[in-house]
């Protein structure tokens, strides 16, 4: 009797565990089979705008989604409109409208679910906003008309550190652009080194930098220094600063070889200064201060010449100065003619 009761409590907990494992499998399978279909939607990801240079090439990443079709799709059609509706970019190019159709062009896999477009040549009329439209044959067509994409047009950024003279410095041109695959190249108006590069940023954009560094003199002030780049299909711009060169001389410089010479009985003093910045000339006849009869600049050389009645004196001050300083110098007038010379 004992052994017939444990036979039927044993069959009777078989049975309940096969019944608790049936009901766990179905409950988890039925879960995994509804998740996937809940999270798909109609959606893009694009940047709401890229920097590009007008002439150059802009790419714009792009990336969608779309509810799961539970049928087989092999058919892509890509259309990418401008705000005023023009077929800006299309898979099929003779849809794309005439000024854009040799400019513009999808660059992803569209079965990948990525729109990027990249419109070169970059032109005022392009700047959007802009948006992308997607046609799956036997299933739906959709527009993200809320995901749209703006074009800015950017300039070169140069910087410039403060300019010593004899002082290695460092000067930096760079470039915003989302076109990877044509970077910009530089060239510098000034000898030195030059070291260049290019940084991804977010969102597709790129930041090419040339960072030249140099050691001015002062044959180079007031002078422009330019970076030249040249992108894709040969478009050149051009940027540029004028280089004020901090000196480190103690002033002006009055050359040994200023002179008072005799012409024809005409005496005139000639008061040679090299100086930058430039410095104040004056000649001191006696006790009067006398103002050059004409002045010539050659670079940080100035040149000032005296033509005047200088009686019976026999000697001329040469007076410059300028914020660094001063010099003078005492210059001898002819005699009869002849230099004095004692």
């Amino acid at each position: 009797m004992i052994w017939s009761v444990l036979f039927h409590a044993a069959v009777l907990l078989s049975f309940f565990v096969l019944f608790l494992c049936f009901i766990s499998l179905h409950f988890t399978l039925h879960f995994i089979t509804v998740t996937p279909t809940e999270a798909s939607s109609w959606s893009a990801t694009v940047p709401s705008s890229v920097k590009g240079l007008l002439g150059a090439c802009v790419v714009i990443p792009c990336s969608y989604n779309y509810p799961d079709p539970q049928i087989s799709t092999t058919s892509f059609t890509g259309i990418w409109y401008n705000n005023n509706n023009q077929v800006i970019c299309h898979s099929d190019k003779s849809q794309t409208s005439g000024q854009f159709r040799n400019r513009t062009k999808l660059l992803g896999d569209l079965s990948k679910k990525n729109c990027s477009l990249m419109i070169d040549d970059l032109q005022q009329s392009d700047v959007g906003p802009l948006y992308f439209r997607i046609e799956i044959k036997g299933y739906d067509q959709y527009s993200y008309k809320n995901n749209k994409v703006s074009v800015s047009v950017s300039q070169p950024v140069f910087s410039v550190q403060e300019v010593k003279e004899g002082e290695n410095v460092s000067a930096s041109c760079s470039v915003f652009h989302s076109c990877p695959t044509y970077p910009p190249s530089f060239i510098w108006s000034h000898s030195g080194e030059q070291h260049d590069q290019t940084q991804q940023l977010h969102e597709g954009q790129w930041n090419s930098t040339s960072t030249l560094t140099f050691r001015p003199n002062h044959s180079d002030h007031n002078k422009p220094l330019k970076c030249n780049i040249t992108y894709h299909r040969g478009l050149h711009l051009e940027t540029s600063k004028i280089l004020q060169v901090r000196f480190l001389t103690d002033g002006p410089d009055i050359k040994p070889s200023s002179k008072c010479s005799s012409e024809d009985g005409v005496v005139k003093c000639e008061c040679i200064v090299e100086s930058e910045p430039p410095s104040m000339v004056y000649f001191i006849l006696g006790d009067r201060v006398m103002q050059s009869s004409k002045a010539e600049k050659n670079g940080s050389v100035t040149i000032e010449t005296l033509q005047t009645d200088f009686g019976s004196f026999r000697f001329v001050h040469c007076l410059a100065n300028n914020m660094l300083g001063y010099d003078n110098i005492l210059l001898s007038l002819p005699v009869n003619g002849k230099k004095d010379l004692g």
